[in-house]
């Protein structure tokens, strides 16, 4: 009976590496995405479409074959992408997709697999990937900000609501920060739409936006690789205490001293 992950975000950067190094530490890995790519470690690919409850219940079949068989189950909530931009330039449907993503597709899966679990006595882990800027807030991220702080909220929700579960041992979240993804390839085509739209008074901010995201733009100081996101996830997986909060980078670091010791005057200006 092998122990078994379930990673969402599975097609590229932290979740493909995630699926590896599960795969090479005798996990059977179950890849999640929305469009599956041929994650050489997965067992199974199955579609996933974050944003459709319908779709996510559909699984149910799958995903129950899966986890009936199963020594533990390890959900690995990973997918995501940033919606960059002003706020007042944004459309309802950004905004909804970026929470759909991030908060209420993640939680309707976590909620899944906790009945799957229960039905057959499986211990369940849920491990979801934020970021440092669900705690650190910036200019021009509020709706990534907005969401990833949900998923924050969303996730220690979801454990005070079930802990009285028999199956569902621990939630931890994973926050990062820059990464070495493709996540600003996806950023900057998300950008793409807003600035068309967007108003002059915030031209100077996309144009700055813009370069940053281009590709062949200078990496932030202490940008991670996925393979150092991929390994907190696999030590939330595995510790024996699992840890409700899990730090990656410097920066991540900072902003938790930051938001925790500083008054909200200071870290304003620190953050700015």
């Amino acid at each position: 009976m092998a122990k078994l992950a379930l990673v969402t975000g599975a097609s590229a950067g932290i979740g493909r590496e995630a699926c590896a190094l599960f795969a090479r530490n005798g996990y059977r890995v179950i890849a999640l995405s929305r469009q599956p790519s041929g994650v050489e470690s997965a067992a199974l690919e199955l579609a996933l479409d974050l944003e459709s409850f319908d779709q996510i219940d559909s699984l149910s079949g799958a995903l129950e074959t899966e986890i009936a068989g199963a020594k533990r189950v390890i959900l690995v909530n990973n997918s995501g992408y940033g919606q960059f931009g002003a706020l007042r330039d944004l459309s309802e449907a950004m905004w909804l997709k970026q929470f759909s993503t991030h908060v209420f597709g993640p939680i309707k899966l976590a909620a899944v697999c906790l009945r799957l679990c229960e039905r057959h006595g499986i211990p369940l882990r849920v491990i979801a990937v934020s970021s440092v800027l669900s705690i650190t807030p910036q200019q021009m991220k509020g709706a990534y900000c907005a969401a990833k702080s949900a998923m924050n909220a969303a996730h220690d929700s979801f454990w005070f609501d079930e802990r009285g579960s028999k199956s569902l041992e621990s939630v931890s979240l994973v926050l990062p920060g820059p990464v070495a993804t493709r996540f600003r390839e996806h950023a900057l085509a998300a950008l793409q739409p807003v600035t068309s739209r967007a108003s002059a008074v915030h031209k100077e901010k996309y144009e700055a936006m813009e370069a940053a995201l281009a590709p062949g733009a200078k990496l932030k100081p202490f940008t991670a690789s996925a393979s150092d996101v991929a390994k907190k996830i696999y030590r939330a997986a595995e510790a024996a205490r699992p840890k409700p909060r899990y730090l990656v980078t410097p920066q991540t670091y900072a902003g938790a001293f930051i938001t925790r010791f500083m008054p909200h005057s200071v870290q304003r200006l620190l953050l700015k």
